[in-house]
């Protein structure tokens, strides 16, 4: 055992292996850099893969006259961790969409993950900072197979970057686009949600509405565009998590049924978009923002 702990902890110490640093986890040191140094009027993204592979931030840029910032970049992030590590970089009157996957709000706010460790060991080990004591404790059982994954003669040789999920799959906004040529890919819907809604994502995302009123911040709330099928698998709890926020007196805006999208403009997963679906799934957001902005009096 104890030797075990000593090739983990030497491995850990090693630098990111050739295939890690290909990873779209290294994305976030380009899209912390766009929180820095994009100025205002901006418009910041919040979420997971269904945002990434889900806004064309051009049309939004032309349509509302505002700088967006796409920071998503993989839902396995988990929630908590997208809003906090968003916080330190809002800046007074930003607009910020926050659009959680549904399954974000069926499970712990202090979820671990392989991807929520890899972010902090492979990435930027300050990334730990935006991590509650909770969150550590998750993603130590992550660390022996990632420890062990670093003598791995694969991680080395015979490298090939990924036509899609790759560091190099973003342009200057943020978003995924390396797929939008790509032909649609089979895939199977999600089945039918079947943990329970958890009300701490709600109180979670109150306190970080709280926090960007403190900066002068808004905060919108939106829904994911998610594919028709897997919709209707599970569409009872997505009606509930629709309730849900709009009990909460977070500003919402559109609803959950309006950003169902046909399967046919879906790409390789419930939640990622092709071109044509990118483009249908921004325009309502777009409509949706607008309103909302109207409203706010801006």
């Amino acid at each position: 055992m104890y030797l075990f702990l000593f090739f983990v902890i030497i491995a850990i110490a090693i630098p990111v292996t050739p295939r890690a640093s290909k990873s779209l986890l290294f994305s976030s040191e380009k899209k912390n850099l766009l929180l820095t140094t994009v100025p205002n009027p901006r418009i910041i993204f919040v979420g997971g893969s269904n945002l990434s592979f889900g806004l064309n931030s051009q049309i939004i840029k032309d349509s509302l006259g505002m700088n967006p910032i796409n920071t998503s970049i993989h839902a396995s992030l988990g929630l908590k961790y997208m809003m906090e590590s968003t916080l330190k970089y809002v800046k007074e009157s930003d607009i910020i969409i926050l659009v959680p996957e549904y399954s974000q709000y069926h499970r712990s706010i202090n979820s671990g993950s392989e991807e929520l460790m890899r972010i902090i060991f492979d990435v930027d080990i300050l990334n730990l900072m935006d991590l509650s004591i909770i969150q550590i404790f998750n993603i130590i059982p992550y660390l022996p197979k990632y420890g062990m994954s670093k003598f791995k003669i694969t991680e080395y040789f015979n490298v090939k970057e990924s036509d899609i999920y790759s560091v190099n799959s973003f342009n200057e906004f943020g978003d995924a686009v390396s797929h939008w040529s790509l032909p649609r890919q089979e895939f199977r819907p999600y089945p039918q949600i079947n943990t329970k809604f958890n009300p701490d994502v709600i109180k979670c995302i109150i306190q970080f509405g709280n926090e960007l009123q403190k900066k002068n911040a808004i905060l919108l709330i939106s829904y994911p565009g998610f594919q028709s099928t897997s919709y209707n698998n599970s569409h009872k709890q997505i009606y509930n998590v629709q309730n849900k926020l709009e009990e909460s007196g977070l500003f919402v805006i559109g609803k959950a049924d309006r950003y169902k999208i046909p399967d046919s403009l879906m790409f390789n997963t419930p939640y990622h978009l092709s071109k044509n679906g990118v483009d249908y799934r921004t325009i309502l957001l777009i409509e949706d923002i607008s309103k909302a902005l109207k409203k706010i009096g801006l």
